[in-house]
Parts: C-alpha cells; structure tokens; sequence
C-alpha cells in the first residue's frame, strides 16, 4: 500500500470517528479554541491483554495571526518544519533532541502527497522532582508530507527500539541520552487542515512511560497524564507562536 493511499483512509479519516468522545470540552490558555477529546483502546496483536490506549484531540482555530490562534503559515512552520525541534522550544519537559538519521526529501509519492520528509530523532523528557523520575528519552521515525491548503499536512511519528539499531546509531543514543534515562515509547499522528470554520488541528497519540509508572496513572486527566498533557501543548504551541510573532 503506497502512502498516499495508507494515510487519509487509515490514520486520518478514521481516528476521529471511531474513538470515545469525552463530552466536557477543555481550554487550554492562551488559545481561544475548544479542545475536544476523544479516546479508544485498540488490541495489540502480539499482546492482545494488552491494548494501546489511544487519545485524541481536535480544535478548529481562526485562520488568521492574531492573539489565541495563528495562520495557516504558522501553523505549517511550526508543526509541519523541524517538529521535535520546535517543539522542544515550547515543551518544558523536552529538553535534548538529537537527530539521528536524515533522508532528502521526495518530492511526490503519488496519492497527492508532496514534499514526504522523514528522518530518525532522540528526543528526551525530563520531569521533577529529578531525583524521583528519571529523564524518558525516545527514538521516534518522524515522517512529514504535505497535501496542499485543502489536503492539509500531517506528522507522524513511530517508535523505534534501540537494540534493534545499527551500531552507529547505538553509539549515538549511548553517546547523546542521559545514563539514568528510560527508554520509553511514543506513536503519534498530526494533521492540520483548512475548512469552512477555520484550520482543523487534529492529534492522536500512545505511549508508554514505561519505569514504575502505572499506566492508570500515564491514563489519568486529574493525575496530570497523556489527557491532560495533549490539551497543554495546543495552548504551548500557540503562546510559542505568539512570541515567535512579537
């Protein structure tokens, strides 16, 4: 299956119907948009006692760069270009990401998918108290693609494993992540779209912690887990953008 048939039929169409909506729309200063969540628990089939837990949420914003939203060229520049990187400038808790691979970009992959950039990242996390929770560092394969104005762009990023990397790169990861740090994992698919009420942002995520972390707890809105951290980062994002802007 090529990839301009796999994403709007499988990672982009589909999310949003097919997970639980939560009823309560949730803010997330300084934007202006409501955060609407949704989650759903999806098998996993070489555990299957063990699904990922999937969340998603999905805001409609102002098309325009102004206080509590951003353009549509804002949001490409800093969803779309240098992703990890940008947002390590707005995520408190990502404080290295270290670029492990690069391709050169394709041009058109068919399907109306252009400008396919994919590369291999390092990202790590850290949380306080430090002395309690060691630093999470994940390896992510990040593939970004654009579909023009109407088709909107996506990012998407799959997790890798360590040992199963080239030694190179092994040296690289031992070389670049905290000593005490633990290796986690982390799935995520991105997309911003222009419609009829505005530009349509929508993100779905799994991960896992891993350490001594229960999962109820990485599950949890009161308990500060994934919920609660994917509406933050749409108001992060958009205060970085407004100081980007200043």
């Amino acid at each position: 299956m090529t990839l301009g048939s796999y994403l709007p039929q499988t990672l982009l169409t589909s999310i949003p119907s097919t997970f639980h909506p939560d009823r309560k729309p949730r803010r997330a200063f300084p934007s202006t948009a409501k955060v609407h969540l949704s989650t759903r628990s999806i098998p996993y089939p070489d555990s299957p006692g063990t699904p990922d837990y999937w969340v998603c949420r999905q805001s409609v914003h102002e098309d325009a760069p102004v206080a509590g939203s951003a353009s549509w060229e804002e949001f490409r520049s800093g969803l779309r270009e240098d992703h990890s990187e940008h947002e390590k400038e707005y995520t408190p808790s990502v404080t290295a990401v270290e670029r492990l691979l690069d391709w050169p970009s394709e041009t058109d992959v068919g399907g109306g998918w252009t400008r396919v950039d994919v590369h291999v990242n390092l990202i790590t996390h850290t949380f306080h108290p430090t002395a309690l929770i060691a630093p999470r560092s994940f390896i992510v394969l990040v593939l970004s693609a654009d579909r023009g104005r109407d088709g909107g762009f996506v990012t998407i990023q799959i997790p890798l494993a360590a040992d199963s990397s080239p030694e190179p790169i092994r040296q690289k990861i031992t070389a670049s992540a905290p000593q005490n740090a633990i290796f986690a994992s982390y799935a995520s698919v991105e997309e911003v779209v222009a419609g009829s009420e505005g530009l349509q942002w929508t993100m779905a995520t799994t991960s896992d912690a891993g350490g001594a972390i229960p999962r109820w707890i990485q599950r949890s809105w009161t308990m500060g887990g994934v919920p609660k951290a994917v509406v933050a980062d749409v108001g992060l994002f958009l205060g970085w953008t407004a100081r980007r802007r200043a």
